[in-house]
């Protein structure tokens, strides 16, 4: 979802500016979910992945920037690698892009796809900067079936900012009477799993 809201920004600045917008990538570590394959398959996004080393197992910041172009939707930085759960270095990401994005006009954001670490990191290492406060850091998507205590399949994702997920991928229903905003691939859905989240959050969470 978060990786739709990035290509529909693209592309509505795009089309804005009079330029392509047929030819959108997306830049992450070789070490991604298979999630991110499967939407830049299903949605025709170019996936430009930095191969891991032997002695460093989760995306170079450094080789990351050089991939992004013009065309570039987002880079994705893994918070709780797939490979062994490390975090990826969000905030020398956000600060190499910050200076290509001064270079050349650009704005490219990030999204932090903090499933596994999204739960651990904000209790476990507070002073790690890998969230909202980075500027380039847009969206964030966590697993609330990992380490939110909650059975599968549930996952959640947030925005920065309001503009940061397009108006024109929101639909507004009103079967019962009253607007309702949904942005969502799913349609009949058991709420079980947001209730049971509800709980854990309730219980175990901070303010």
């Amino acid at each position: 979802m978060a990786g739709l809201a990035f290509k529909k920004k693209w592309q509505n600045k795009r089309k804005a500016e009079g330029k392509p917008y047929d030819k959108p990538n997306l830049v992450t570590g070789a070490n991604v979910q298979v999630c991110w394959e499967k939407f830049a398959r299903y949605f025709e996004v170019e996936l430009r992945e930095v191969n891991v080393r032997e002695d460093y197992y989760v995306m170079d910041p450094a080789k990351a920037v050089e991939m992004v172009d013009e065309n570039t939707i987002c880079v994705a930085a893994i918070l709780g690698s797939t490979y062994n759960g490390e975090f990826e270095d969000v905030k020398l990401l956000n600060d190499l892009l910050l200076e290509k994005n001064k270079q050349t006009g650009w704005d490219t954001p990030i999204h932090v796809d903090a499933a596994s670490g999204g739960f651990i990191a904000p209790f476990l290492y507070p002073e790690l900067e890998w969230d909202f406060r980075l500027p380039l850091v847009k969206s964030i998507n966590v697993s609330g079936h990992k380490y939110g205590l909650v059975y599968a399949g549930i996952g959640w994702v947030i925005w920065r900012t309001k503009e940061d997920l397009p108006e024109d991928l929101i639909f507004h229903i009103n079967y019962l009477g009253a607007d309702q905003p949904t942005f969502t691939l799913n349609f009949s859905k058991g709420s079980s799993q947001i209730i049971a989240q509800y709980y854990q959050l309730i219980r175990l969470g901070q303010e």
